[in-house]
Order: C-alpha cells, then sequence, then structure tokens
C-alpha cells in the first residue's frame, strides 16, 4: 500500500505542476504569487519542514549564491524569495513540464561544454540584473552533497565588474543522502523514495548582502562558508 501512494504522490507533483503552468497562462495571473504558491505546494507535498535563518534582502538586482544539493533547492528558495529567478544547465529546459516550468520563471539556460554559450549566459545574467531581477545561480554547476571541485568563479566576476551586492545563503538537509540528488540518481525513483520517507528536514540559511572584492579569494571563502555548514549539520 505504501508502494502505491509513493508512485501516486509521485505523479501527483507533476500533475500539480502542470496545473500552476496552465493557471499562469490566465492573462490576469500573477507569476511571482503562483510560483510562491507552487514552491509551498511541493514542500508540504514532500513534506519537508524548513527552517530559515537571516534576513532576505529586498533589493532588486541582486545575485544569491550558494550550494547546490538538490532539485529540493528550488522549491526552498522560491518559497522564500520573491522575485526569483535561476541559472541551468540547458538540458532543463527540454525536460516534461520541468522545463516548461523553468521558462515560465525566466531561467536563464547555459551549455556547460560551451563557451560561448557561458558567455551569453553571463550576458543575460548581466541584463537581467540591469532590469532589476533577483537571480539565484549554484557557483558548483551541479548537485552534490560534499563538494570538491572548486566552484565557478563567472558569478562572482560579474558582481565584481559590476560592483553587484550578492546574497550568500547555504542549504542542507536531514537525512542528507535521501534528499541529494546526485551521481546517478534517476528523478522518479528519487521522487519515489522521498515519499517513502515520514519528514524531511531543510535549513536554509542566508549571509547579509556581501560584495566582491576579489573573484578569486571570495570565491573559495564562501564555498568553505557552504561547506562548514553542511558539515556541522550531519555532526
Amino acid at each position: 500500500m505504501k508502494a502505491i501512494t509513493s508512485f501516486t504522490d509521485s505523479v501527483g507533483l507533476f500533475a500539480k505542476t502542470y496545473h500552476y503552468l496552465q493557471k499562469s497562462k490566465h492573462p490576469e495571473a500573477s507569476v511571482e504569487d503562483l510560483k510562491l504558491q507552487w514552491a509551498q505546494d511541493m514542500l508540504s507535498r514532500l513534506r519537508v519542514d524548513l527552517k530559515v535563518s537571516g534576513k532576505v534582502s529586498e533589493q532588486k538586482s541582486l545575485l544569491f549564491l550558494g550550494n547546490h544539493v538538490s532539485y529540493l533547492d528550488i522549491p526552498l528558495l522560491m518559497s522564500t524569495v520573491r522575485g526569483l529567478s535561476f541559472v541551468a544547465k540547458k538540458e532543463v529546459g527540454s525536460w516534461p513540464i520541468i522545463g516548461s516550468a523553468a521558462k515560465k520563471i525566466e531561467t536563464v539556460f547555459v551549455k556547460r561544454e560551451s563557451g560561448s554559450s557561458r558567455q551569453l549566459a553571463r550576458q543575460s545574467i548581466q541584463e537581467a540584473l540591469t532590469k532589476g531581477q533577483r537571480i539565484a545561480i549554484f557557483p558548483s554547476g551541479t548537485t552534490c552533497m560534499h563538494e570538491k571541485k572548486s566552484w565557478r568563479r563567472g558569478a562572482f566576476e560579474i558582481a565584481h565588474e559590476k560592483n553587484l551586492f550578492f546574497q550568500p545563503f547555504r542549504i542542507t538537509y536531514l537525512p542528507l543522502r535521501a534528499a541529494a540528488y546526485i551521481d546517478d540518481d534517476f528523478l522518479p525513483s528519487h521522487l519515489y523514495n522521498l515519499f517513502g520517507l515520514d519528514r524531511i528536514h531543510a535549513k536554509l540559511e542566508f549571509h547579509e548582502p556581501v560584495q566582491i572584492k576579489d573573484p578569486v579569494v571570495d570565491c573559495e571563502y564562501w564555498q568553505n562558508w557552504t561547506k562548514d555548514f553542511v558539515t556541522a549539520s550531519q555532526n
């Protein structure tokens, strides 16, 4: 019975996301309100208890930079930060339902192996910030529990060149491995297993906005800041 329930709940997430997409097509629909409702709905359905610490800045033209553990990071941030868009790998744009939803919230897609695409992504990010958008970037470029590779410095270089503020954030979960979407995890089976859990405890912490003085040094510093949080939360 529990297996059937988990399967039904997993399918229900996609059906509900499609429902929100359809609502967003209405001429009078508020995409921002729907984003918030969707995020809260997803966290509730997945039984995620979220604890937020730190104050989210209301400043526009702001970058949010932090670690990336799971696709759960998206509704966590969207439920907390109004007016937020994301940077994601190009493949996400072709995912059924999820891809359409990502486009609706003005996600900036980047083709990882292409230098020209990354340059176009940087330009798109700069243009979005100029228009007052708030953009979340995961400098790791992919999901991971314990980061071993250095963060990419592109977002830090943008903030430095344009003299922009960014707000660091860090995320962790308990149980960490169950929530993390890494290695050869397959989305349908991963969701199925998540619904088999009683609760997922998530922590999301925001640092006050800061400016970049040295992209290389600051990139390493803030990556270590997020790593320390994940490690301490598991002890």
